[in-house]
């Protein structure tokens, strides 16, 4: 469920920031920490942890003396610095709600701005906004700009992207795989074999939820089915992401892919690269399959 507030925003952010039980992830371009400073310290003293991202400008930067000083007592709060602002306006709380909306948690938002809150518990939306926090807390400004700007092939001018392919190789190794694809050509840049667990780990993923979407097929429960399908893509996502860490010595990894069967009738098929991960920012160009030249 959603609520839409439109007034009282910010007696309504500080209500909501001091129900917290374990864990705060914002991204808010603007915050009065002359305000909201004294909240968060009273959350840090009750065991809470707190990641914030704010833009980096001179108008957070007044604020530095109070920022570093909640870090010393175990925040996490970063200045980041993109191509453009980090315009963001979210806090997701106990991983269980997000606000979002318009409000920058600010005294001119506050007093003289038309602003406005949403309040939301949807698994499927708060999932995505964990997504979001994750991707861009760990993608960096260079990132972001091979992922939004990728370099595009001289001879076709499609973007060059990098796929990395996974699949199990025997009962104890993955095979993991980069794919440079564009438009006009693919070619394998890397090849190595890690623990079967790389891609067990991704299966049992998926099957940990199969069961449940099964149970709840037969029962008719639309509601719980699209739950359990949220939970199961945020999963996947999440586990997948870990591409970040280890780019195999690629500058950037667009997508995760595996080579599948796809049936075009009863008789005849193809083996196909199927994108089961696609990295911030890259889903208006990458597609969901990819045939194998």
């Amino acid at each position: 469920m959603t609520e839409c507030y439109f007034e009282n925003l910010e007696n309504i952010v500080i209500s909501q920031l001091k129900r917290t039980q374990k864990s705060i992830k914002a991204a808010i371009a603007w915050i009065n920490f002359e305000l909201y400073g004294n909240v968060f310290e009273e959350l840090l003293d009750r065991g809470v942890k707190i990641k914030i991202m704010l833009n980096d400008d001179g108008i957070n930067r007044r604020y530095i003396k109070a920022i570093q000083y909640l870090n010393t007592k175990g925040a996490d709060i970063r200045l980041v610095r993109f191509a453009g602002i980090m315009h963001h306006k979210f806090c997701i709380i106990d991983k269980k709600i997000c606000m979002f909306g318009s409000f920058n948690w600010t005294e001119p938002a506050n007093i003289r701005n038309i602003e406005d809150l949403n309040i939301c518990d949807d698994y499927n939306v708060v999932a995505n906004y964990l997504l979001e926090f994750k991707a861009i807390w760990n993608l960096s400004k260079d990132d972001i700009k091979l992922l939004t700007k990728p370099i595009n092939c001289k001879n076709c001018g499609a973007p060059i992207i990098n796929i990395l392919l996974m699949q199990s190789e025997g009962d104890y190794q993955t095979k993991i795989e980069v794919l440079q694809q564009c438009g006009c050509s693919q070619k394998i840049v890397y090849t190595d074999y890690y623990d079967a667990s790389v891609y067990n780990n991704y299966l049992r993923t998926i099957q940990q939820f199969d069961e449940d979407i099964i149970a709840v097929q037969h029962s008719g429960d639309e509601i719980s089915y699209h739950q359990l399908i949220a939970q199961q893509d945020f999963v996947v996502a999440n586990y997948l992401s870990l591409v970040r860490h280890n780019r195999m010595g690629m500058p950037i990894i667009h997508a995760v892919g595996v080579k599948t069967w796809k049936w075009f009738d009863k008789h005849e098929g193809e083996y196909i690269y199927r994108i089961i991960w696609k990295e911030r920012g890259t889903s208006t160009y990458i597609r969901d399959e990819y045939e194998i030249f």
